[in-house]
């Protein structure tokens, strides 16, 4: 969708704006089955709202009618006279926004952004990079961005799971909701503090809480985790190249504490 900049008085200025980031739709069909042979639809949508909030959307239908004890039969869910794309048996929608300060220098981060684009572009090293992401996601003490004074991100995420009764006479919702946050900020130029954490709204408790701080040691940089609440509480220190295609050079040393 086109609309005018606010701050553009030039007649033929226009901004474009993206309704729709991503939209999927996957299923299979196997020949070989005797029966039941289309497998499970999955819809997936992701969008962006103000360039802030992002909303990811995912669905699985079931394309089968089921008998009167929930159990899936050779006929499909459209059949019959009523439009039905399938049996809704999983949805999720997840909602997340992060704010964060200018950047010290607006050409290294820009140029960094442009690094990651490419990376991600690159068929040979997407995969690479996507890992590189998640462990970034899983660490983020590790990869403190200096050039950023602080930063906070904010999640939330629902979802549901269209159950079996245990007395077979229909089907129920199983619903579970969760928040995960994690802020930093930077004590000193070389010295950053950052918390993370992970809240279910079902259990109505903290699962996961960390704290780390970071050191910026020019190309290497060093970080002291602590986890002091969830399944998992550990201290962890670690020395690491900033460059990405060097992580298998870091120092990584952890302690459990199971009794903790």
């Amino acid at each position: 969708m086109k609309v005018r900049p606010k701050k553009d008085t030039a007649a033929d200025a226009k901004k474009i704006i993206k309704l729709i980031d991503g939209f999927g739709f996957s299923s299979g069909y196997n020949f070989l089955r005797d029966s039941l042979k289309l497998d499970l639809f999955n819809i997936y949508l992701r969008t962006t709202l103000f360039e802030k909030i992002s909303i990811t959307a995912n669905t699985v239908l079931d394309p089968y009618q089921t008998n009167q004890n929930g159990v899936d039969i050779d006929k499909y869910a459209w059949e019959g006279g009523k439009f039905k794309l399938g049996r809704l048996t999983y949805g999720s929608i997840s909602v997340s926004t992060n704010f964060k300060s200018k950047p010290k220098d607006a050409k290294k981060e820009e140029l960094r952004k442009k690094q990651q684009e490419l990376a991600m572009q690159d068929p040979n090293l997407a995969a690479d990079q996507q890992q590189l992401l998640n462990y970034k996601d899983q660490n983020p003490s590790e990869f403190v961005d200096f050039n950023i004074p602080w930063q906070v991100n904010v999640g939330l995420s629902i979802s549901f799971v269209n159950r079996l009764k245990a007395d077979l006479t229909g089907f129920e919702k199983d619903f579970t909701s969760n928040m995960n946050f994690s802020g930093s900020f930077n004590l000193t130029p070389k010295w950053n503090f950052s918390v993370s954490g992970y809240y279910d709204f079902d259990g109505k408790n903290l699962q996961m809480f960390q704290m780390g701080i970071s050191r910026d040691m020019h190309c290497w940089q060093m970080s002291i985790d602590v986890t002091p609440v969830g399944l998992y509480k550990f201290f962890s220190f670690s020395i690491s190249p900033k460059a990405s295609v060097l992580q298998d050079l870091r120092i990584n040393r952890t302690r459990s504490f199971p009794n903790f």
